[in-house]
């Protein structure tokens, strides 16, 4: 995850350096507000960003509480962007690791009307992409998105109808989120993409205020993405 810009059209991360209270060795993570009883932030999880505070941009290492041996300070520090309005560019990822490429749903019978995509091996009602985002990846509408309205075993539906038909063969890419919804989504393990296999739940409040998805020209399949904000920021912003 990475800064992209700010809403307040600051082009530049404002950055702070805190206390850390856990071991972190990975870039482009999220830190959020300090537990009473502990000694510093703490990394957020695949499902909570309450009280968001920014992401980091260098690792604070192995965290130990107890002192060193050669009395250097045994503090572990991380610097965080913590722009309020910062949006960050997260990628949809096909599972729950980093860098899991999308699978791509092949049609499986045409359309006729461009408000039905068929295909027969994929289930998007479970876990559910109601309301979240479909766009083609190869085919007759390479690169045009549409809004989810509907979901079956074997078909999903827009209402928006797609500029062209399709046919068998074509292939369509599908996420749980779509622009300008506040929304509550999963990230990966290490909470630096989005899980667009996850159905929307109780999880990171955020709100999509774009996205970048790319078809097969443009590497869709692991080079698509997200354009987000935190919605509970503990230093200002928060969306609900």
């Amino acid at each position: 995850m990475e800064f992209a810009y700010s809403l307040d059209g600051n082009s530049a991360p404002v950055l702070k350096r805190y206390q850390v209270a856990a071991t972190n060795t990975v870039l482009g993570r999220y830190y959020v507000k300090s537990d009473d009883g502990s000694v510093g932030i703490i990394l957020g999880s695949t499902t909570n960003a309450t009280d968001f505070i920014g992401v980091n941009v260098d690792a604070a290492g192995t965290y130990a509480a107890a002192q060193n041996s050669d009395g250097t300070d045994n503090a572990k520090y991380t610097t965080l962007i913590v722009n309020p309005l910062a949006v960050y560019r997260a990628r949809l990822s096909g599972g729950a690791t980093d860098g899991t490429a999308l699978t791509a749903r092949t049609v499986t019978t045409a359309s006729t009307d461009g408000l039905t995509v068929t295909h027969s091996a994929f289930d998007s009602s479970s876990p559910d992409m109601d309301e979240g985002v479909i766009w083609g990846y190869s085919g007759a509408n390479a690169g045009v998105y549409r809004k989810i309205t509907g979901t079956a075993a074997t078909a999903t539906t827009v209402i928006l109808a797609f500029p062209r038909d399709d046919a068998v063969g074509d292939q369509y890419l599908v996420a749980p989120i779509y622009p300008t919804r506040s929304i509550v989504a999963q990230t990966t393990t290490n909470n630096t993409e989005i899980d667009a296999t996850a159905a929307i739940a109780t999880d990171v409040e955020c709100a999509v205020v774009e996205m970048l998805l790319n078809d097969i020209s443009g590497s869709g399949l692991t080079q698509s993405y997200a354009y987000i904000q935190f919605a509970d920021n503990l230093f200002g912003a928060t969306i609900t």
